[in-house]
């Protein structure tokens, strides 16, 4: 009799445990949600779409001239990835402080206070600026975070900084986000922590002539058409000069402007450009018509971008968007 019930109870445990174990040779998200799902009464889809990307996501900045028509685009291009189903991490850098000379104060307490105030940096701050809702695709989700680029040195004299900040920010929103956009500093391309380099160039698409100037008059103007070499070598030497440190490679160009050309090229003379485009390296990925906002609208929606998030998309930014993701 002792036996038997020892036998009756290892079946039974056996039978419990059998409960909770997923099925044979089962592994990944799918099995870590349906033990989930036993050990917390939730419902297995909602645990699966709450699991982080088993993958690393990539980090993206977006190279551009210090050009207000274009400030958003950034922004508006995260969005559409968002509204495409990919979560978004939006680092942006955050200066809790600015110059002091009080460091300089020859007052020991002055120095001292200052030097304190320089130590103090915050930690991330994170706001949710859009998710996906009721009917669109699951998963959606863009956030602005902002963090310390760097910390300030041990001796505040010296000019050397710690950037560990910016890279503990950028590896851990790699682990939870699908892709993040490092934004801030477009000029200045961060070639140590950054995947994809993408140019946006304040450009009417690709350039079918240019326009010479002999005088101050301007009857002395002269329009000389361009051939497709030439339109695309204009594009890569004009958008290009700004970088003082040039990425080895670039995912590609985005064109925009906010002015509608006078006539649409021939598509033989577009496709040679990109074809040439392709070829140095720098595909052109699209064109995208800039909202004509006047200037208060635009320092509005530059500074806020939950505004520009929650905004419809200029003509142009969703196939921009999918051309991107295409290449990766």
């Amino acid at each position: 009799m002792p036996a038997r019930r020892r036998l009756c109870g290892v079946a039974g445990a056996l039978e419990r445990r059998s409960i909770l174990m997923t099925k044979s040779g089962a592994s990944g998200p799918k099995a870590r949600a349906r033990k989930a799902q036993h050990a917390t009464g939730v419902r297995y889809t909602q645990v699966r779409h709450a699991a982080p990307p088993s993958r690393h996501g990539r980090t993206v900045q977006f190279l551009l001239e210090d050009q207000y028509d274009l400030g958003t685009l950034a922004v508006q291009l995260a969005a559409a990835w968002a509204r495409q189903g990919m979560r978004v991490l939006l680092v942006h850098e955050y200066k809790p402080y600015q110059a002091d000379m009080a460091l300089y104060s020859r007052q020991a307490r002055e120095r001292k206070a200052a030097e304190q105030r320089q130590q103090a940096l915050p930690g991330h701050r994170s706001t949710v600026l859009w998710t996906a809702g009721t009917g669109r695709k699951q998963g959606g989700l863009l956030v602005e975070q902002h963090t310390p680029w760097s910390t300030p040195p041990d001796e505040p004299r010296l000019l050397n900084r710690d950037d560990n900040p910016l890279r503990d920010a950028l590896q851990q929103g790699r682990r939870h986000f699908d892709t993040v956009v490092l934004m801030g500093r477009p000029t200045w391309p961060h070639r140590e922590l950054v995947d994809h380099f993408i140019v946006l160039a304040a450009s009417n698409g690709a350039p079918t002539a240019e326009t010479l100037t002999h005088g101050a008059l301007p009857e002395e103007h002269q329009e000389r058409p361009l051939t497709a070499e030439q339109s695309a070598v204009l594009l890569r030497e004009r958008h290009l000069n700004f970088l003082y440190h040039r990425p080895s490679t670039f995912l590609g160009m985005i064109t925009g402007s906010r002015a509608q050309p006078a006539a649409e090229p021939e598509p033989g003379f577009v496709r040679a450009v990109e074809a040439n485009m392709t070829a140095a390296g720098i595909p052109l990925l699209g064109h995208i018509h800039v909202g004509d906002h006047d200037l208060a609208a635009h320092v509005q929606r530059r500074d806020q971008a939950a505004l520009v998030a929650a905004s419809s998309l200029d003509p142009g930014v969703e196939h921009a968007a999918q051309a991107i993701a295409d290449r990766w």
